[in-house]
């Protein structure tokens, strides 16, 4: 999930937690993502697309993943968007890569990008296609029920960290399973670590987490959580957080600290939150 402005990304880079002192039991569609993704990656995020798509009180949310790149790359080799339900990006200093979730029919997304003129290789038994006039487009990883978007090397190193052969994924990281073990499942969820640009304003930061849940018809509930280095910069961490997100339209905001670790939950408009963040 990128924020399109940078005071807000600043604001909101760590605005997530559920349960303080123990693990949320919900199901976690996108930790499960995350044991494909390469541990150097420093942000994540992760959109319920399937839920977006369908509810009219997210429209404004769901246009911002329909104009992404991704999704217009998607289009213009024929494939339908209803077909997917997770979506999924993550970026750090080696790549980015993109992973699309769903009903998807291997045999006729193959006859699509070769009606598109895309160059089919094999690695670890994964199809790669390349688009052959290149333009922009990534190159497409066509596992079951999953495609992978990225740069062909970075592809490579995905379908690595999936075949977990001494490849280590992001969620092999002790901090970040920490975090989403605290960490509820959301239409939208995003998690940072301390190399990343959406943290480094506070202090002493180790990860951060954000989830986004539907509340009545024209609100989102943010659960979020922040781990620091010791109490100390939790606390300091703690009260720069809070006053900023009254600063970013969040209302209702309420802060718990154990230890190191800062729990936020907090209300914003779904039209405010809408005009912040891009897919």
């Amino acid at each position: 999930m990128k924020l399109k402005a940078a005071a807000v990304i600043a604001a909101m880079g760590l605005l997530a937690v559920s349960i303080l002192s123990g693990c949320s039991s919900d199901t976690k569609d996108f930790a499960d993502i995350m044991t494909g993704i390469p541990v150097g990656s420093s942000d994540f995020g992760y959109w319920d697309v399937g839920k977006l798509s369908t509810d009219e009180d997210l429209a404004e949310i769901y246009a911002e993943f329909r104009s992404s790149r991704q999704a217009e790359q998607l289009m213009n080799i024929g494939l339908g968007l209803f077909v997917l339900d997770r979506a999924a990006r993550a970026s750090g200093i080696d790549g980015e890569v993109t992973v699309l979730e769903g009903d998807l029919n291997g045999k006729d997304i193959e006859r699509r990008l070769r009606e598109n003129d895309y160059i089919e290789s094999r690695y670890r038994d994964t199809g790669i296609w390349t688009p052959q006039d290149g333009e922009g487009d990534d190159s497409l990883g066509l596992q079951k029920d999953r495609l992978l978007v990225a740069g062909s090397d970075y592809l490579r190193s995905c379908i690595d960290t999936v075949a977990q052969e001494q490849v280590y994924s992001l969620y092999d990281d002790q901090y970040i399973r920490w975090l989403v073990d605290r960490l509820p499942q959301g239409l939208i969820v995003a998690v940072h670590k301390a190399d990343s640009a959406a943290v480094q304003a506070y202090t002493d930061i180790i990860a951060s987490g954000e989830s986004y849940r539907k509340e009545g018809k024209d609100k989102l509930r943010l659960t979020a959580i922040y781990m620091f280095q010791d109490s100390e910069a939790a606390d300091k961490g703690g009260t720069v957080i809070e006053n900023q997100l009254g600063i970013a339209g969040f209302t209702d905001v309420k802060l718990e600290q154990d230890v190191n670790f800062v729990r936020i939950t907090a209300l914003i408009y779904i039209s405010d939150f809408a005009q912040t963040v891009a897919f």
